[in-house]
């Protein structure tokens, strides 16, 4: 059966526009009333929003290259993130029109995009508009989710059968760090269902980001956890860590050897049978 039909998309739309009303879309569960102008921990209200949309080539070969839709809003506050303006102010970003980004994939497409990956932020928080522009397509695209994975069951049902691939973040290894550089608590039992969910339902890519000091606490930890928990894990592994402005109790690139940690990770990465993609 064809889930993403426009039909289907519109139904899936609908859904996810209703549970605004009590919004339960992400992990965060805040259950606030979107449609009257409250606002959760993402900051968004009922109205989806964007802040850039571009062709990116610098991400995973099978995906590039890439129609990017950045979307503002997110249930994460990590200290290291360089898009912080569109995090903590969501309402600053662009009101999303679904028509006019339907024929700006459609455009992106005609130029030689092969994936159309939409990212945040996290996506999550923004379901209903990026439904609804998917509806508005007579001919689907390959959809790449790239999320921080922290998404709900409701949003799980709706984007079942939509999403080819998943970029998954597995940003820690443990919930301490999780907890003190990205204010969320339960962070691998979050993401354990989530990402078992992705590998199920589409192709799945772990990305991890490796954070200076911050080896042997999540790098080696996270790549031991996807080892045993993923059935066939394939890991993007990013070493270009960039502080931003506000350095102040955030990772610190002195007195790192981010070469030598790049191997090592990538070395314990092929002993645990992991697949590397880049």
């Amino acid at each position: 059966m064809d889930l993403r039909k426009p039909s289907d998309l519109a139904r899936r739309a609908a859904e996810a526009r209703e549970a605004l009303s009590a919004c339960d879309l992400c992990a965060r569960q805040c259950r606030v009333d979107r449609t009257a102008g409250q606002t959760g921990f993402c900051g968004l209200g009922a109205e989806s929003r964007w802040f850039r949309e571009i062709v990116v080539y610098g991400i995973e070969m099978e995906l590039i290259p890439a129609h990017a839709l950045y979307l503002t809003g997110c249930n994460l506050r990590c200290a290291f993130c360089l898009v912080e303006p569109w995090i903590v102010a969501p309402a600053t970003g662009v009101p999303w029109d679904s028509d006019w980004m339907a024929a700006r994939v459609r455009q992106r497409q005609g130029e030689g995009a092969r994936s159309l990956l939409v990212l945040g932020g996290e996506p999550t928080v923004n379901l209903p508009g990026i439904l609804e522009m998917l509806a508005a397509l007579a001919e689907q695209p390959t959809l790449a989710w790239d999320s921080n994975m922290l998404f709900s069951a409701r949003s799980r049902a709706l984007l079942d059968g939509v999403v080819d691939v998943y970029v998954g973040d597995l940003k820690f290894g443990n919930d301490a760090c999780a907890h003190a550089l990205a204010g969320v608590d339960g962070y691998l039992g979050i993401l354990e269902e989530n990402l078992r969910f992705a590998e199920r339902t589409a192709r799945l890519i772990v990305r991890h980001l490796m954070l200076p000091g911050h080896f042997e606490c999540c790098t080696l930890p996270a790549l031991a956890w996807m080892a045993a928990r993923l059935t066939r894990p394939r890991l993007s592994l990013f070493w270009g860590y960039q502080p931003p402005g506000d350095t102040k109790n955030l990772p610190e690139l002195a007195g790192v050897n981010v070469p030598r940690d790049f191997q090592r990770a990538r070395t314990a990465a092929e002993a645990l049978g992991i697949e590397l993609v880049n």
